[in-house]
């Protein structure tokens, strides 16, 4: 997430500072300098972006580097580790466990966190029952409008369909 965020600013940029119980070190985005992205950026979120998809979208809100559109995301940011174990059974038996833990909070540079609150979209846009069921997409219509792009959500439905027909179905190896 840092490499991917520092390809978004022409300046190095504070992501959030971890809150665990030993001091943590703040996550900063290391710009790319020149061969940072420079145009217009929207981001597209839901109920269910979570974890970087989360930061991402608050950071871009943070530094105004650009727009957020659709509905409020997850809240699921905290940082875990997953710790694995072993346990001798007998000589010749051995068997692993794990577990993931909660090591660390991210507190956003509003001082705020996203744990169980989210992103508010600076506009909120969901598309309703009967736009799923014609295959219409008004969140990718209106973030083609910002983009400058003519779209319906008709046609903005084609390009990402709720269900793929089969004949374009991605193959999955």
């Amino acid at each position: 997430m840092e490499n991917f965020l520092g390809g978004f600013f022409d300046h190095d940029v504070k992501i959030d500072d971890r809150k665990g119980r030993k001091e943590l070190k703040p996550e900063i985005a290391k710009t790319r300098g020149r061969k940072a992205f420079s145009g217009k950026l929207i981001v597209l979120v839901d109920s269910k972006s979570m974890s970087a998809a989360e930061i991402f979208a608050r950071v871009i809100q943070l530094e105004k580097r650009g727009a957020v559109l659709g509905d409020r995301t997850a809240g699921a940011v905290m940082e875990s580790k997953r710790f694995v174990h072993a346990v001798e059974l007998d000589r010749t038996n051995v068997t692993q466990y794990g577990a993931m833990v909660t090591v660390a909070d991210l507190i956003m540079a509003d001082g705020k966190t996203l744990e169980n609150v989210g992103v508010t979209p600076d506009e909120r846009i969901l598309p309703t029952p009967a736009d799923m069921a014609a295959g219409r997409d008004p969140v990718l219509a209106r973030a083609a409008a910002l983009a400058g792009v003519k779209m319906t959500p008709e046609e903005a439905g084609k390009i990402f369909p709720f269900e793929w027909p089969k004949e374009r179905m991605p193959e999955m190896d």
